[in-house]
């Protein structure tokens, strides 16, 4: 779109469903008219996008090949239209400033967005001006703003926030694990014993900071009490990790796809929390680890037992867990501790249910004068992570002949 004509004026934050969009449109009257410009609308579109593929092969000997066929399939949640101005009865000189504004209904699902190798699921928002230019050889200018959105929190995930916010002070909730590991193929076990530890809530707001502890117990098989932890130079196994970059806490992702006749599932690793040394919003880290303990079982054997304890804090800027029609998601904290030898690292995985943590802004005034300006709710934004495709709006439906 010619730049001097028509420009978008949007704030491209988080938005949140309920709320009212408010933005204008700026017009050059003259030099759209000079443009063959002869009406300028604004539209709001939402929709969701489910793509899946699926590989097969056909014929058979030398004609054997090899085919893809893929099942589309698109479900529009919102749409709406403004018409802002009209050659011939708007003001035709001057630069203008056209206001619009949307409500947004209350029930919309998250942005998001998950590619793999097969299958696709997208859940986009945008907002597009459209200045019209009949004629056969002339094509309707464009500009096309992309936004994320999330769902308005419940009094309840407000209350989880608040307790969260100032510091959580009420029940703990442990994931435990405990398994075998054994250095070669032969031998005695030695075990492993691992806790994750974090508020006892029924759901964790999004983009909200909060601590979790780590503790990790290690069991030596039986040994003699002379075969001690510092008796030798090579550490007794299994040795309890001592930093947290040797660590992997990871929040998976399972995704769901369908369309009309198939359906496919997918999981991704979102936010990896742990093994780089990195952990995004994070508090800073405490490590301890408790004096070696020896524990007798035989007439001069017994077992060494080594615990560490760690403790830090993480922030889900995630899309809340949502269930639609054709695309659906939810989420899992999967907690490994890595160990040598094949088949030794000790996994575990507990769902974790995430909600929104923004309530719907309140209704601000629809200002029509030149110096109109979208005005940000009071406190921090909403905080939301989605990859780079999500602002192409690659499979946004933008409705280019309507």
């Amino acid at each position: 779109m010619h730049p001097q004509a028509v420009s978008l004026h949007f704030e491209n934050r988080v938005r949140v469903s309920g709320e009212v969009l408010q933005g204008h449109v700026q017009l050059n009257a003259a030099l759209a008219l000079q443009d063959g410009i002869e009406h300028v609308r604004v539209k709001l579109r939402g929709s969701i996008y489910v793509e899946i593929t699926k590989h097969g092969t056909s014929g058979v000997g030398e004609n054997r090949q090899r085919r893809s066929s893929t099942e589309r399939r698109r479900i529009e949640v919102v749409r709406a239209d403004a018409s802002l101005w009209t050659q011939g009865i708007g003001p035709e000189t001057g630069v203008l400033s056209l206001p619009f504004q949307f409500h947004l209904p209350v029930g919309l699902p998250p942005s998001f967005h998950c590619s793999v190798t097969d299958s696709k699921g997208i859940i986009s928002y945008a907002i597009e001006v459209v200045a019209d230019r009949p004629g056969i050889f002339k094509v309707n200018r464009r500009i096309a703003s992309v936004f994320s959105l999330v769902p308005p929190a419940t009094p309840q995930d407000l209350v989880f926030q608040q307790s969260l916010l100032q510091g959580w002070s009420g029940d703990w909730k442990a994931v435990i694990h405990e398994d075998k590991v054994r250095r070669g193929i032969w031998g005695d076990y030695s075990i492993v014993k691992t806790k994750l530890v974090m508020p006892a809530l029924a759901a964790f707001p999004m983009s909200t900071v909060f601590s979790f502890r780590i503790h990790i117990t290690t069991e030596t098989k039986p040994v003699k009490h002379t075969d001690g932890p510092e008796a030798k130079k090579k550490p007794l196994f299994p040795a309890p990790p001592m930093n947290f970059s040797q660590l992997q806490l990871t929040l998976v992702r399972n995704v769901h796809f369908r369309t009309g006749r198939r359906h496919s599932h997918a999981g991704e690793t979102v936010l990896l929390v742990g093994e780089t040394g990195e952990s995004p919003r994070s508090a800073t880290r405490a490590m301890e680890a408790d004096p070696p303990e020896w524990i007798p079982s035989g007439k001069d054997k017994g077992i060494w037992r080594r615990t560490v304890h760690m403790q830090s804090a993480m922030c889900l800027s995630v899309p809340p867990t949502s269930n639609t029609e054709i695309l659906s998601w939810d989420y899992a904290f999967r907690f490994c501790v890595p160990f040598p030898g094949i088949g030794n690292d000790v996994q575990s995985d507990s769902a974790v249910w995430i909600v929104p943590g923004f309530a719907c802004p309140p209704t601000q005034p629809f200002t029509r004068g030149p110096d109109y300006a979208d005005i940000p709710p009071q406190g921090p934004p909403p905080s939301l992570d989605l990859p780079p495709a999500y602002w192409a709006g690659e499979h946004h439906d933008w409705d280019s002949e309507r």
